[in-house]
């Protein structure tokens, strides 16, 4: 598909008995990362539109026309344009985000614009809205809607969706399961979901016409447009005429996106096909997507029957497999997704992990490196701090001795705390949340660590999606000690830090770390400042060791070679992979993908 070396090869050309190759693979893996956006610590468009200034279309690409573009000679038919998807069949329930974002089924994102999205460069470009801009405090925003997409009930697509999506996010009957992610930045959002003011008080409006939308936010917020990301509207005479699930039964199925729902069949399958009254700016030549849902130890054995084009996260004997294969390594890629943490959490409020000494312990018994080497391979780097590097702010290697691996210094703090050699430690559960194979060997090995370290025996237990979050969310956290990821939902610090805010994720609380948070998320002021405001932050999370940090992704993917188009050329840092996140509304993927002329025939 292009002949510049992926990630994967350069990986691999290094040899093993060099003491160099590890800081040379960690990299290679991030080498470039730090777009621009990052680097000054927050993207070109965020600045301008703090600034008040109005935003314009960076570039111009297919997105910024709904006609498809010319199939190459190498595409199969147009009637063949069929992507074949999977889904975890233990999650995926519901089919739009702001119904519930972590049991939606694949699909679910194109049934309509968010107001952005963005392309494998990470740059914000505009969607659903052509242009926004923000006041001088940053206090308020003004995206303007783009006119002329409709709904296929035939309404026109206007700021009163948002509007009205908005509104059911934060309506406390509705419990939404990703409320935490516009608490303490919308207006009224945290007084909406406590009850306290109705929805429609919410500081989201109409502004001077129908396709003019006002945010309006509790603080100083420059990350504004980057978090509308995640706008994916409903349709309000939708929501109003059949309720909320409208999007799970093809006859009340309402779509202002590329696609429009054909089957939802939960535990089988979902199928989308191609909206011929689109005209909104995600052009796409696939005309259906078929997302099966199965577990995830069958997809490996899907793919080798093609029944599916491609998958993420394949587990270390596949990989293998794959890569010890010339007919198949070259299906093999690597990316950084979305900059996740897989991590190991606490629950600080009850014993024994009320005592720093025993969380320390902890993060000095896990050897990331040989992690690394005999597990992980191309799917990670070695995590001693939360922010992935080429993530804004990111500062693993200043922070690296915080909880780096040391066996002696991890059994004598074990030993003050009062457990001597792990005497009298009691024996731990790790629950992980719906694990996928390569999560399910991480854990077995973090487990070994900690027995062969700590000689304190850890049973792993697997639980699904639903059972594992609302566990996770409840207050308090319902989960002693977890193991699981987060990845960014937008590319600027407060996203990936809020995670560990007081009354987050976590019941890990601490007032310095919320107000140097907080400080840094409204600064307006020079980014390099913000940035070390974000550093210091950081340095406070990593110290007081509410997680241990386990590996950043840099995921392994296995791409089918009937996959083509421009979504899996090099980016501008010179990564080739699927980027993140997928194909999907937020993404440029759909108008960058079409299928081969190779492909196999699956009618």
């Amino acid at each position: 598909m292009t002949d510049k070396p992926r990630l994967y090869d350069l990986l691999r050309l290094m040899p093993e008995d060099d003491p160099r190759t590890f800081s040379r693979r960690k990299m290679l893996s991030t080498t470039g990362l730090a777009v621009a956006a990052g680097v000054a610590g927050m993207p070109a468009l965020q600045r301008a539109a703090a600034s008040g200034a109005t935003t314009a279309t960076p570039h111009l690409d297919r997105t910024q026309a709904a006609t498809p573009f010319a199939l190459p000679d190498d595409a199969a038919p147009a009637d063949k344009q069929v992507l074949h998807m999977v889904n975890d069949s233990s999650f995926a329930k519901v089919m739009d985000f702001y119904e519930a974002v972590y049991e939606r089924a694949g699909g679910a994102d194109l049934f309509s614009e968010p107001l952005i999205r963005i392309n494998r460069d990470f740059e914000l470009i505009p969607a659903g809205a052509e242009s926004w801009s923000g006041s001088e405090d940053g206090m308020t925003w003004t995206f303007k809607i783009r006119q002329g997409n409709v709904w296929t009930d035939g309404n026109p697509v206007t700021a009163a969706d948002w509007v009205k999506t908005f509104q059911y996010g934060a309506d406390p009957a509705h419990a939404w399961d990703f409320t935490w992610f516009f608490q303490g930045v919308l207006k009224g959002w945290n007084d909406a979901i406590a009850g306290t003011i109705k929805p429609e008080e919410l500081g989201v409006s109409i502004g001077a016409d129908e396709y003019e939308l006002i945010i309006q936010t509790e603080v100083p917020a420059p990350y504004i447009p980057a978090m509308m990301l995640y706008s994916m509207t409903l349709s309000k005479a939708a929501l109003e005429s059949t309720g909320p699930l409208y999007n799970t039964k093809p006859e009340t199925s309402v779509s202002s996106g590329p696609f429009k729902l054909e089957e939802f069949t939960p535990d089988q399958q979902t199928v989308i096909v191609a909206n011929p009254d689109y005209k909104g700016t995600q052009a796409t030549n696939i005309v259906k997507v078929v997302s099966k849902m199965a577990a995830t130890d069958a997809w490996f054995t899907m793919y080798q029957g093609n029944e599916i084009d491609f998958y993420e996260g394949p587990d270390p004997a596949s990989l293998t497999l794959m890569l010890g294969d010339d007919a198949t390594k070259g299906e093999v890629y690597s990316g950084v997704g979305d900059f996740p943490t897989w991590y190991i959490f606490f629950d600080v409020t009850i014993a024994p992990w009320t005592d720093i000494k025993v969380r320390q312990a902890w993060s000095h018994a896990i050897d990331r490196y040989t992690l690394k080497s005999q597990v992980l391979g191309v799917n990670g780097v070695p995590a001693y701090s939360w922010l992935a590097p080429g993530f804004p702010a990111a500062q693993g290697e200043a922070l690296k001795d915080i909880q780096g691996f040391d066996p002696d210094k991890a059994k004598q703090l074990l030993a003050d705390a009062g457990f001597p050699d792990g005497k009298d430690f009691p024996k731990q559960t790790l629950w992980m949340r719906s694990p996928s194979p390569l999560d399910k060997t991480v854990c077995g090995a973090l487990g070994a660590m900690i027995k062969d370290n700590l000689n304190i025996e850890v049973e792993l237990l697997d639980q699904d999606q639903k059972t594992f979050t609302d566990a996770l969310n409840a207050k308090p956290t319902q989960i002693p000690l977890g193991f699981v990821r987060y990845g960014m939902d937008y590319l600027d610090p407060s996203n990936m830090l809020s995670v560990w805010k007081s009354g987050g994720r976590h019941s890990w609380s601490n007032p310095e770390f919320d107000k140097e948070l907080a400080d840094a998320s409204a600064y307006l002021g020079d980014p390099a400042d913000r940035i070390k405001m974000f550093q210091d932050a950081e340095k406070i999370l990593v110290e007081d060791v509410p997680a241990v940090f386990v590996y950043h992704g840099t995921i392994a993917q296995l791409i089918k070679p009937w996959l083509k188009g421009e979504f899996i050329a090099p980016d501008k840092n010179g990564i080739t992979s699927l980027h993140w996140p997928g194909f999907a509304g937020m993404s440029t993927v759909p108008s960058e993908m079409y299928i081969g002329s190779d492909a196999p025939d699956r009618s």
